[in-house]
């Protein structure tokens, strides 16, 4: 048993047991790897501890670059991240370490760390009018949290990774995701795909309506994103494209509710 990941099981034509080349048993660990799917963590897919801890140092590296706001602003990024929080699951309230701040930036931008931490841009919020749009963003990055966007990202990842050291023949991969050097940095920079956004969408979309926000507030925040200008645009689309197709398909859930279950939109303190 114990030469089981060395030896191949199976015999020559002389009966003798034949060793496989390292390489070929990484590869087969990659193939093993892949089959086993998005629908459950691999051995290269952080699991949702391996996450929060990830997540939480991350957190601390944003923290260290911006300064927290903490006045009326911040306490509502916080209560409509907790409304948004008792809408959910309990194992999606209860196996994230869930976070929310408001951070001092000019940046037209928000995100969630994996893990649970969730940051709003004093620019971002400086631009929405009503609850429901604070609400229609952090429903988003909260569902790339619940989803576990960036961990299926890192899994593939790592296992290209793997796939390329064996075709170099190299046989000790790095697992990437494990170096917390520039770990914030690299999370902030990743670029999730089309059908991650959709289903962020989507996610963040049925979180307002559970918990008594109005699904218009999605397509006011997409109108605010459009309108924000600006030479390069706001820095929220640079990691969540607004296209046609996500526009049209919230357009689509929303037209397929009952508006009869929705509170007007409720304008945010100062708007």
């Amino acid at each position: 048993m114990g030469n089981s990941w060395s030896l191949d099981r199976s015999r020559s034509i002389h009966g003798t047991r034949r060793c496989r080349p390292a390489g070929v048993w990484l590869a087969m660990l990659l193939v093993c790897g892949a089959a086993a799917g998005p629908s459950r963590a691999d051995m290269f897919t952080p699991g949702v501890k391996e996450q929060v801890k990830l997540g939480n140092q991350a957190a601390q590296q944003v923290l260290h670059q911006y300064r927290v706001v903490r006045d009326e602003r911040s306490a509502e990024v916080e209560r409509v991240g907790r409304r948004l929080l008792e809408a959910l699951p309990a194992k999606d309230r209860e196996q994230w370490d869930w976070h929310f701040y408001l951070i001092e930036s000019k940046e037209i931008n928000a995100f969630a760390l994996p893990g649970g931490n969730t940051f709003f841009f004093t620019g971002l919020y400086n631009k929405l009018h009503t609850e429901d749009e604070l609400a229609a963003v952090m429903g988003h990055e909260m569902t790339h949290v619940r989803k576990e966007h960036w961990a299926h990202m890192a899994g593939a990842a790592q296992k290209r990774e793997l796939g390329l050291s064996v075709l170099l023949g190299v046989t000790h991969a790095g697992s990437a995701w494990q170096n917390v050097a520039g770990l914030a940095d690299s999370m902030l920079n990743l670029r999730f795909s089309r059908k991650d956004e959709d289903q962020a969408d989507a996610g963040g979309l049925q979180d307002m309506v559970d918990s008594g926000y109005n699904p218009q507030g999605m397509l006011d925040l997409f109108h605010v994103l459009q309108q924000a200008g600006g030479s390069g645009g706001p820095a929220f689309l640079a990691d969540h494209p607004l296209t046609s197709t996500r526009i049209e398909h919230a357009r689509q859930r929303i037209a397929a509710m009952d508006p009869r279950d929705f509170r007007p939109e409720i304008p945010l303190p100062g708007a």
